[in-house]
Order: structure tokens, then sequence, then C-alpha cells
């Protein structure tokens, strides 16, 4: 019982454990969401208010980079990024501008929002506009542009930052001097004829181009069309293009002769560029023109003034650049110390991996090896394994065979000596009886007859029997020798026969029942027939048999 109450302790306690790590892996999400909404919100607070609270604003918006890039959020860091550049291209502060807008290319480079892509590139060539650096503005309108088509590809209504693209490409194209290809690219600007271009960009904008196009190519009645349309639909709302269209139509005044006109939009165009704030590019320009249109009506002291005014605002911001330029080419060489640096370490890791792809590669084929080794080795030790049990299988059974054949030789030896034992006695036997004949012939016995027939008969019983005998002792023998010797007769055959057994001419002729002088004529007749020389010895041979 106390064993299966400290078991449901240990199970609550572990119950309890748990649900603690659980809300407080909730509370820690939570945390995170909650810290990500707060600087989500305040980004938009920011970007809202840049225009009227643009320290304050940059401040948030650097914090709120902290946050996205600590958290590896790469598409909120580069919305902060962007709206910083922003802020300080409207102070004028343009190595700001470019660091900026660099940290925010290599960011997005490392991601996968590619209409932040557009946006980053269309914002560089922008600010490069501003340096009058036509190849490198180009270069990335035509990144951008090549960036929003395979967007567009993917999804047809995707469609802003294509027309974004066209837009700024026409505007480089017309500053250029290229009317007609920033022509094509305004009208490119309609994707497809569905279209509107008012929900992508703003319509007054795309009036602007196009009607500051139609004065440069001196179709003054259409630019004054598009100029004025442009101008009526930004009353009273904030664009910042809003004092270019104003030089626009100073700009067309000018050329139409209207002075008067001129004066006024150009006055109109330095009023709105002053109360936007920051934009002494476009001041000094508007300052230069109104000079002009002063000297051209012969006040020659208003137009010194403005003038000097002008020139005043171009040291400014020709001050500002050469600044800028300076400090460009220290963040550019520091830039490019970095992705120096960088490479050196990439290539640093990749001929790192390749060395370690390389011992591996050896390890892998060094273990290839051993295993094919291993199976090489097992291979040859299995055959040898079999060969040996092979030999030993073969030794064994010529040992079995040997013993066999040992055993057969000696029981056909033991035959033999039987066999021959059973010949001298049958010689012994049939001498006998001769003698006993031979007293009885002495005697004139009346039996010696009958018995001489009975005797003589019974020796070639006893003749048959011990052939018989011999036949099985020696059964290939009589194969072996008629195959050697097919011209042998059955009589010689028998010789043959008691010579293998190493019997005497006394006895073979006992056996035979002949005189020994025809056991001496059948062994010549023998040896001829085999074709024996007279240095080969007949015994020799028929033991061999």
């Amino acid at each position: 019982m106390i064993l299966y109450t400290r078991i449901l302790h240990i199970f609550i306690i572990l119950f309890l454990v748990t649900e603690i790590g659980i809300c407080q892996t909730i509370e820690s999400k939570n945390s995170i969401q909650d810290s990500t909404s707060y600087y989500t919100n305040r980004l938009k607070e920011a970007m809202a208010e840049s225009n009227l609270f643009p320290t304050e604003s940059y401040k948030v918006l650097d914090e709120s980079k902290v946050y996205f890039e600590r958290k590896k959020d790469t598409s909120r860091a580069v919305k902060c990024l962007l709206a910083m550049s922003e802020i300080q291209k409207r102070k004028g502060k343009f190595s700001k501008t470019f660091d900026h807008l660099w940290q925010a290319k290599y960011l997005s480079d490392q991601a996968f929002d590619r209409a932040q892509k557009v946006k980053i590139r269309i914002s560089l060539a922008r600010l490069y506009d501003e340096f009058n650096m036509n190849e490198q503005s180009v270069f990335y309108l035509t990144e951008a542009l090549e960036i929003a088509k395979r967007i567009y590809a993917q999804d047809s209504t995707q469609v802003d930052n294509l027309i974004s693209s066209y837009m700024y490409m026409a505007v480089r194209q017309r500053k250029m001097g290229n009317h007609q290809e920033a022509l094509q690219y305004l009208d490119s600007c309609f994707v497809t004829p569905s279209i509107a271009l008012e929900k992508s960009i703003e319509m007054p904008f795309w009036d602007a181009e196009k009607g500051k196009i139609m004065q440069e190519l001196h179709q003054y009645k259409k630019a004054n069309t598009f100029l004025h349309l442009s101008r009526n639909n930004t009353l009273g709302k904030k664009a910042s293009y809003r004092p270019n269209i104003s030089m626009y139509l100073g700009d067309l005044k000018k050329d139409l002769g209207q002075k008067d006109s001129a004066l006024f939009f150009y006055n109109e165009s330095l009023t709105l560029s002053q109360d936007q704030g920051f934009r002494n590019d476009l001041e000094t320009e508007v300052l230069r023109k109104i000079s002009e249109v002063y000297s051209a009506n012969g006040d020659t002291q208003l137009a010194y003034n403005y003038l000097v005014r002008s020139t005043n605002t171009a040291d400014r911001v020709l001050q500002n650049k050469n600044q800028t330029n300076s400090e460009l080419f220290q963040i550019k060489d520091s830039y490019l110390k970095s992705i120096s640096e960088k490479n050196e370490q990439l290539e640093q890791k990749t001929r790192t991996i390749e060395k370690n792809n390389t011992i591996q590669f050896r390890l892998k084929i060094i273990l290839f090896l051993l295993v094919l080794l291993g199976l090489v080795l097992g291979i040859v030790f299995q055959m040898r394994l079999k060969l040996k049990k092979t030999l030993l299988h073969k030794k064994e059974a010529e040992l079995q065979t040997k013993f066999v054949e040992e055993r057969s030789n000696n029981e056909i030896e033991l035959k033999s000596r039987e066999l021959t034992s059973y010949a001298l006695q049958l010689i012994d036997k049939d001498s006998a009886i001769d003698e006993l004949l031979n007293m009885l012939k002495t005697e004139s016995s009346p039996r010696y007859k009958s018995l001489f027939s009975k005797y003589k008969k019974g020796s070639k019983d006893l003749w048959n029997e011990f052939n018989l005998q011999f036949t099985q002792v020696n059964s290939a023998f009589y194969d072996k020798l008629k195959e050697l010797h097919p011209k042998l007769s059955s009589t010689e055959q028998k010789h043959c026969a008691l010579i293998k057994l190493n019997l005497s001419t006394k006895e073979m002729a006992r056996i035979l029942n002949i005189e020994p002088h025809s056991v001496h004529v059948s062994r010549s007749r023998i040896r001829k027939k085999m074709g024996l020389e007279r240095s080969e010895n007949l015994e020799s041979y028929i033991a061999g048999i």
C-alpha cells in the first residue's frame, strides 16, 4: 500500500511539473507575440508620422529595427530601414540614406520577399538620380523591373511593383533625353487594358510625367492638358511630387511666353517645396528659373537677387553632396571591405567544407576498401576452409581406399595362401594316391584298374574345384589376362594361374597331371604369346597382372 501511494505521489509531481512547464512556454510565447505586436504597431505609427516628427520617428524605427533583427524578422527590419532612409533623404543626409538602403538590400537579398527587393532598388535608383549617376540609376531600375516582371508572371494580381518600375524608368529616360523610350515605359504602366492605374499608383504623377514629356517635345496643348489635370487632382492633398507639378507648369508657361503665369507657378512650387522642407535641390532649380524669367522681363535686380539665392542654395546643396560623396566613398570602402571579409570567410568555410568532404570521401574509400578486404579475406578463409575440408575428405577417402585395398590385398594374399596350401595338399594327396596305385599295380591287385579310374577322375574334379576357388579369389585376373593376351588357350590360362600362385614346375605338373617337360614347353609357349624378352621374368610379369 505504501509503495502504491509513493508511485501516485510521483505521478502527481510529474504532472504538476509538466503543467507548469507548459504554462511557462505558453506565457513565453504570448510574451513574444505581445512584443512583436508592440513593435509592429510602433513601426506603423512611426511610418505614418515620419513627415511631422522625423526625429522621433527615426528613433522609434531604429529601435524597432534592432528588435526585428534580433528576432530574425527580415521583412519588418527592411521596412524599418526603408523608412529610415527616406527620413534621412528628406534631411539631405545622403550618406545615411545610402547606408540604410545598402543594409536593406543586403538583408532582402538573403530573404525571399521579392516585392521588397523591387522597392529597395527603386529607392537606390532615385538616390543615385540625385547625384546624376545615370548608369547606376538605370542599373538598379533594370534590376527592379526584371524582379517585378517575375512577380507578375507568377501572380498577375501583384502589379503594383511592376507599374512603379515602369513609372520610375520613364522618369529616368526622360531626364536622359530619351523621350520616346520614356513614353513607351509610361504606356507600359497599363500592363493590361483592365488595369486602373490609380489603384496601383497616383494617377496625377502619371499625368504630370506625361505632361512634362509633352512640354519637352513642344506639344504644348497636350502638355497643358496633362499638367493641369495633374495639378487639379493634387489640390489639397499631401503629395511629395506636388512642387514638381507646379514647376513643370511654370516651364510650360515660360515656353509659351506667359511670364506672369510662369512666375506664379514657380513661386507656387517654391512655396510648396519650402513647406515640405528639405528639398534644397528643387528649390535651387526653381530659384534659377525665376531669375531667368525676371531677366527676360528686364528686371535685372530681381533676377540678380534670385540668382544669388539660387547660387547660395546650390552651394549648400553642393557642399552637402560633396560631403556625402566623401562619406559614400568611406562607406563604400567599409562596405566593400566588409563584403571582402565575408567573402574571405565564405571561401575559408568553403575550403574547410571541401577539405572535410575530401577527408570524408577518403574515409569512405578506406572504409569501402576495409569492407572489401574483409569480404575477400572472409571468402579466402571460407575457400581455404572448404579446400582444407575437401583435402581432408580426399585424404580420408584415400586412406579408406588404401585401407580397403590393403584389406582386399591381405584377404587375397590370405586366400592365395590358403589356395596354395590347398594346391599343395592336392599335390600331396595325389602323390599318395599315385604311390598306393603303384603298389597295387606291383601286387597285381584286381582292384587296380577300378581304383585307378576312380582316383584319376577324382583328381580331375579336384582341379576343377581348385580352379573355381582360384577364380573367386582372383576374379579380375582372368579378365585382365584375357584383355592383355586374348590368344592364350584355357590350358595356358591354367598355367598362368598356377604361376601366379608361385608354384614350382613339379607342383604344376602334379596338379595338371602332366610331365614337367610339358610344363616347360607350355611356359615357353606362353612367353612367346605374351611377347616377353629373354631378360623379362615370366613369374614377375604374371604377378603384376
